[in-house]
């Protein structure tokens, strides 16, 4: 790490027609580099990881050969998995907004500014037995995401003394976990199969684009998701967004500005080296605009998750948060 410049690399899918919720994180990272003052000396490298395991991997190689003193990204469980075990031979953070594999923190150089598999588990399930929902049929895609998740909520459904059930026709409501593109085709294809359950989908799912086009039926409250806080609506970075971007901001957007936050304020003490970087990571409270910024055992503190349903309008939050 030099003394004048931290360099930062930042890897996602970028193209917006590949997931809507590439745009989501090239309006934050637009945001940060042009409002957060501490990222202003800040040497940048982006490289696309395609959500894709393998390309994931070859992008950490291209980042530790740049230099890289950490990484924010790897919105994919699966591309950030690939990525994680070659930057902790360097020493290098990996910042992830959204990558919610439980696994992930294992590695002592993975941070997570969002939920993780088990909290929006577990909170999945609560609302599921407060609306006396005791067999699920559980349901992912191949993602690695999607795959962890659902096994997740398998092994807390049967903690919380709610059964996991093979067929679907004997369940009280259907689980999905995966990416929004799946999700989107999961719920399309169960609605035009007849399907009048409760479903309820995972983290990726909350976006505009999630049942567009999908006639919601007789029953609106009958699709849910569970997804990340997107925290007060009137706070300056909600408004900067409206204000720029003319519209609300979207799941993944706070999370990566708020470690761009964190990013700059470090990138202002010219810290001697990675491992100090690191350390002062895991180890201090930094102030940001949207809140302390805190990690604990690699997870950050506050995380917090919101429930929402889809109805003629789209997804509308459910209040209470839990």
């Amino acid at each position: 790490m030099t003394p004048t410049a931290m360099k930062v690399g930042i890897s996602a899918v970028f193209d917006p027609a590949v997931t809507p919720h590439a745009r989501t994180f090239l309006r934050a990272l637009a945001a940060g580099r042009n409002l957060i003052p501490g990222l202003a000396g800040v040497q940048w490298h982006w490289l696309d990881d395609g959500a894709d395991p393998r390309q994931a991997a070859m992008v950490a190689q291209q980042m530790v050969e740049w230099g890289a003193d950490l990484v924010l990204g790897h919105f994919s469980s699966d591309a950030a998995l690939a990525a994680a075990p070659l930057y902790a031979c360097h020493q290098i953070a990996l910042l992830t907004p959204a990558a919610t594999l439980q696994d992930l923190t294992r590695f002592p150089n993975v941070l997570r500014g969002c939920p993780s598999d088990r909290q929006l588990a577990g909170e999945l399930l609560a609302w599921a037995i407060s609306r006396l929902w005791q067999r699920l049929y559980v349901q992912a895609d191949d993602s690695a995401h999607g795959q962890a998740l659902a096994a997740a909520i398998r092994h807390s459904a049967l903690a919380h003394g709610l059964q996991p059930v093979t067929d679907r026709e004997q369940a009280d409501a259907e689980v999905f976990a995966g990416r929004l593109k799946s999700s989107c085709a999961y719920l399309q294809a169960r609605r035009r199969a007849g399907c009048s359950r409760p479903l309820i989908f995972t983290d990726d799912a909350v976006s505009p684009f999630f049942g567009t086009g999908q006639p919601v039926g007789d029953q609106p409250q009958a699709t849910w998701v569970i997804g990340f806080h997107p925290g007060p609506e009137d706070c300056p970075a909600a408004r900067q967004h409206r204000q720029w971007f003319a519209s609300p901001a979207q799941t993944y957007y706070r999370e990566s500005l708020r470690l761009l936050h964190g990013i700059g304020v470090l990138a202002r003490r010219n810290l001697p080296d990675r491992r100090a970087l690191l350390d002062a990571l895991c180890n201090e409270v930094l102030a940001t605009p949207l809140g302390p910024l805190a990690f604990l055992q690699n997870e950050i503190r506050d995380a917090s998750t919101q429930l929402w349903h889809l109805g003629p309008q789209g997804l509308q939050p459910v209040t209470p948060t839990f």
